[in-house]
């Protein structure tokens, strides 16, 4: 075989495999307008919405699945196996369908982005407002089942870990001779670092800048309207807009993409991690002051001051006291 035949089948491979990934996110994570009932044996609805609300009135027989759930302290994205068992303690397993629902979108494309990822079967996304077809009694209402103490029954999916970039990933593929396409879900002003939210203000090199809100305003409906290569690497501020900007490409525009999850955030506060357009945070950005302010903190110590003072001087006063009593007696 030729050297020119075997890239040119080579090629054809590759083509091959990018469209086979479109297809099955195509099939597998997809947007929906509407939920048939009654649910089909299979299918499974995960309510987004604070547990609260979900327990107390949500999709008769949903499961509730707050984002806060799959985030570790400060909105950080845990490990693997932490949101694996995460997903069980809700009851999932991994196959069969799960609509996923809610009010905010953010929160209900991040929570939907990561079940797809850790291998749920299908996805579906019910993209208007619970709450809304709840109150136009267009869905069955009843009470939503929270979190178990134990994963049951356990999460079985097979991780689509090939769509998911680590950092030090990501910084060896931008230094190689081929760097991929990358695509900035922030706003303009956090792109080129005039809002700084994170140790750094500015974005990783090469990306190119395509806010999630500009998706939402356009209202494309197709990968070339938006002019997205296949493989390209997604990112936004955090783990949870991240994800949820992923699944916006993938399951709503049918893009074939991958994402850092970790999100700009985290690439900033790495300081080797090298960075276009970069800027500083002013220092009351960079080092907020606590609940309360800074003037509360001076307040604060002030008052523990004084009361020192007075308790030294009663002090003083009940050893003279003391003495007095004892020269008269």
């Amino acid at each position: 075989m030729t050297p020119v035949r075997l890239i040119v089948q080579l090629s054809a491979l590759v083509v091959v495999l990018l469209q086979c990934g479109s297809v099955e996110a195509a099939t597998a994570f997809s947007y929906i307008d509407s939920l048939r009932v009654p649910l089909g044996a299979h299918t499974v609805v995960l309510d987004t919405r604070q547990a609260g609300r979900c327990e107390t009135r949500s999709v008769a027989g949903a499961r509730c699945l707050p984002p806060s759930a799959l985030l570790g302290p400060h909105g950080r994205l845990p490990a693997f196996r932490q949101l694996v068992w995460v997903l069980g303690a809700a009851g999932l397993s991994g196959r069969g369908t799960v609509v996923v629902a809610g009010d905010d979108p953010e929160s209900r494309d991040f929570v939907a982005g990561v079940l797809f990822l850790l291998g749920q079967a299908q996805v579906q996304v019910l993209r208007p407002r619970l709450t809304g077809l709840l109150n136009a009694h267009r869905l069955p209402v009843g009470t939503g089942a929270g979190s178990a103490m134990v994963a049951q029954p356990l999460f079985q999916g097979q991780a689509r870990s090939r769509l998911i970039v680590f950092r030090g990933e990501l910084l060896r593929a931008l230094r190689s001779g081929d760097p991929p396409v990358l695509l900035d879900g922030r706003s303009d002003a956090r792109y080129w670092g005039k809002v700084v939210t994170a140790r750094r203000g500015g974005h990783i090199p090469g990306a190119r800048s395509l806010p999630v809100d500009a998706l939402q305003l356009q209202g494309q409906s197709s990968p070339q309207a938006v002019d997205v290569p296949p493989d390209a690497i997604v990112y936004a501020q955090t783990p949870e807009s991240s994800i949820a900007y992923f699944t916006r490409l993938t399951a709503g525009l049918g893009v074939h993409v991958r994402v850092f999850a970790r999100g700009w955030r985290d690439w900033a506060d790495h300081t080797a991690m090298p960075v276009d357009a970069e800027t500083l945070p002013s220092s009351a950005t960079a080092a907020p002051a606590p609940r309360g302010g800074a003037q509360n903190g001076s307040s604060a110590s002030a008052s523990l001051f004084a009361v020192s003072i007075t308790s030294l001087l009663f002090a003083i006063a009940a050893v003279a006291i003391a003495m007095r009593r004892k020269e008269w007696i």
